[in-house]
C-alpha cells in the first residue's frame, strides 16, 4: 500500500509532494466537515487556480473531500464519500487590508457498495447540492448508519438549508 501524496499540476508540468495525512478512523463516526476528509489517507484535493483578473492569477476550482464513513456488512463495505466543489472567481487581493477571497461551495456525496469479490465499487446513490442549498456559515457533514437486519443504510447530510436523511436498500 502506497503513501498519501498531494499532486500539484501547473502549466510547466507535474510535481508530486508527499504530505503527512491522518489515517481514516472507522470508529470516529463523523468527520468534522467534508473538506477535512481531504486531510486523511482516504482523501483527495485537486486545485486549479490559474484564471486571470488583470495581473492576478488566483481564480479557479478546488475539489476537496474523501471517505466520510464506512460500515461493514458481511463480506462487503458500505462507504460514504463527500466532495466539496469550490469555485473561486479571480479577485484583486486586499492590499494592506487582506480579506478572504470570494468563494461559492457546492457538495456531492456518493454511497458506495464495495464487495470483497468484485474489483470495483458500485454507486448506490448520489446526492448533489449547489451553493444556494448550503446554510449560511454552516459546516456540511454527513453520517452513515447501517442496519444489517434490514440491509438498509441511512445517510444524513447536515449543514444544508434543508437537511437530508435518506434510507437506501443495500442489494
Amino acid at each position: 500500500m502506497g503513501s498519501a501524496a498531494t499532486i500539484y499540476v501547473d502549466e510547466s508540468g507535474q510535481r508530486t509532494l508527499s504530505v503527512l495525512r491522518t489515517p481514516f478512523d472507522e470508529g470516529r463516526g463523523v468527520i468534522s466537515s467534508v473538506e477535512s476528509a481531504a486531510g486523511t489517507t482516504q482523501g483527495i484535493e485537486v486545485s486549479r487556480l490559474d484564471e486571470r483578473f488583470l495581473f492576478w492569477r488566483n481564480g479557479g476550482w478546488v475539489l476537496q473531500g474523501g471517505l466520510l464513513a464506512r460500515a461493514r456488512g458481511g463480506s462487503a463495505a458500505i462507504e460514504l464519500y463527500g466532495e466539496a466543489v469550490i469555485r473561486r472567481p479571480p479577485y484583486v487581493p486586499g492590499g494592506p487590508f487582506p480579506r478572504d477571497p470570494p468563494m461559492m461551495t457546492g457538495y456531492e456525496f456518493f454511497l458506495l457498495l464495495r464487495k470483497a469479490s468484485v474489483p470495483r465499487a458500485t454507486i448506490l446513490r448520489q446526492w448533489t447540492f449547489q451553493h444556494g442549498d448550503v446554510a449560511k456559515d454552516a459546516s456540511v457533514k454527513a453520517m452513515l448508519k447501517y442496519n444489517a437486519a434490514t440491509r438498509t443504510a441511512t445517510v444524513a447530510i447536515m449543514g444544508l438549508k434543508t437537511p437530508v436523511e435518506d434510507i437506501v436498500e443495500i442489494p
